[in-house]
């Protein structure tokens, strides 16, 4: 659509050059149209939201095995532990089964259970607390937080760029009052850009997103801070499983907002 307006800034006197405009733009625009149908028919971004919540489902549920939590506690045998852990695996490939045309083989052969997870998992209390303190709660806090600051800028950057567009577009204007006679016109360009802008803008969410991970920036911190306390092993695997429910849930949460 931006080329097509460009592609008519200049106001052609023949029929000839007219009618080869207007192809052109026909052709631009029927090239946009096939694209938008190939990107929904391949459904890129189904693809892409199902993978996101294969890979956090896995990301739990192995946090919960290397930090002992529930249906994986120390008093079990570690043979038990790795059953169960590879049951729960197959059950979720079993659910995501879709995407295995478009996972690696490289990513389908790596270990289910490798050695650092089971070093992990044989810490004491006080270094496996502080390793999921540090590596996951903080990760995920940092993680927000910078999630948070990207989407403000990003959106400071559009907003800015779309009232600086709007403003060429009244100059535009202004300039053909001034000079009605003038062959070039840039109020279809600066518009079309303007009002693809704040369409992505939309589409984007910045804003939103935004103040979703701010949310969740906010409420990681005071898991974080729940964590600091003195914790027995029953308390500590309760604490582990209370976090990576409610870091689903944000997640969920998440995903739900980009989806709308």
């Amino acid at each position: 659509m931006v080329l097509s307006a460009i592609i008519s800034v200049y106001n052609y006197q023949t029929d000839e050059s007219k009618t080869i405009i207007y192809v052109i733009s026909g052709i631009l625009l029927l090239g946009a149209m096939l694209i938008s149908i190939f990107l929904k028919l391949r459904k890129y971004e189904d693809i892409w939201y199902r993978g996101r919540a294969l890979a956090e489902s896995c990301k739990t549920l192995t946090w919960r095995f290397i930090m002992a939590s529930e249906y994986f506690e120390n008093h079990i045998s570690d043979e038990e532990a790795d059953r169960r852990f590879i049951q729960r695996i197959r059950e979720i490939n079993n659910e995501f089964s879709d995407l295995n045309n478009v996972l690696s083989s490289k990513q389908l052969s790596s270990p289910i259970i490798t050695g650092e997870m089971k070093r992990i998992r044989n810490l004491s209390l006080n270094d496996k607390k502080k390793y999921y303190l540090d590596n996951r709660i903080q990760n995920q806090i940092d993680w927000y937080s910078s999630k948070a600051d990207d989407s403000k800028l990003k959106y400071d950057i559009w907003f800015f760029a779309i009232i600086i567009l709007q403003f060429l577009a009244l100059i535009s204007i202004a300039f053909l009052v001034k000079f009605p006679s003038s062959n070039f016109n840039f109020v279809g360009v600066f518009s079309t850009i303007a009002a693809s802008g704040f369409s992505w803008l939309q589409v984007k969410k910045y804003q939103e997103n935004k103040e979703a991970y701010t949310t969740a920036n906010s409420e990681l911190n005071l898991i974080k801070a729940e964590g600091n306390r003195d914790l027995s092993d029953n308390e500590f695997s309760e604490y582990v499983l209370d976090s990576e429910n409610a870091m689903s849930r944000e997640h969920t949460m998440w995903l739900a907002q980009k989806r709308m």
